[in-house]
């Protein structure tokens, strides 16, 4: 294999462990903690916890949304399990002697997949959640989940 078809490799794998790694740290944060800006003197809570302190949750929201969080938990940890057998499959496939090109577009492609497949569940989460909030409360999670995948 020749050197120039190594560092290729590499980027592209570089590249593939970048953006897994950004697709987890974006739904991480949106899920479970929010932004300094949001902090307001303590510490980073989880996306429930940050509803009922900052959008005055009402107990018939509480009964409508628990269910919907119950539900998207369950699909947020089967998703990532995806991206990172996803991940693993790109770094065995990288790995291998007898790697082509074609395993290794094989193995970006369920890369990206996933990744795709995990943001597009997060932000639907959020707009079915959105369907239960008063519009002053929706304007406020929208504002937070643009900050959190805006974050630096």
């Amino acid at each position: 294999m020749s050197s120039r078809v190594k560092w290729l490799l590499i980027s592209v794998f570089f590249s593939a462990a970048l953006a897994g790694g950004t697709a987890w740290l974006v739904t991480d944060w949106t899920l479970h903690r929010h932004g300094e800006s949001h902090a307001h003197d303590h510490a980073p809570t989880d996306l429930h916890a940050w509803m009922h302190e900052h959008l005055d949750i009402t107990p018939e929201q509480h009964e409508k949304l628990e269910p919907l969080e119950m539900e998207f938990e369950k699909l947020r940890m089967k998703l990532k399990d995806e991206l990172q057998l996803a991940d693993v499959e790109l770094a065995q496939t990288i790995r291998d002697p007898k790697m082509n090109e074609a395993a290794m577009n094989a193995a970006l492609e369920r890369l990206n997949k996933a990744q795709g497949a995990l943001q597009k569940a997060t932000l639907d989460h959020f707009f079915v959640m959105k369907r239960y909030l008063r519009p002053a409360q929706a304007a406020k999670l929208l504002e937070w989940t643009h900050d959190s995948l805006t974050r630096d």
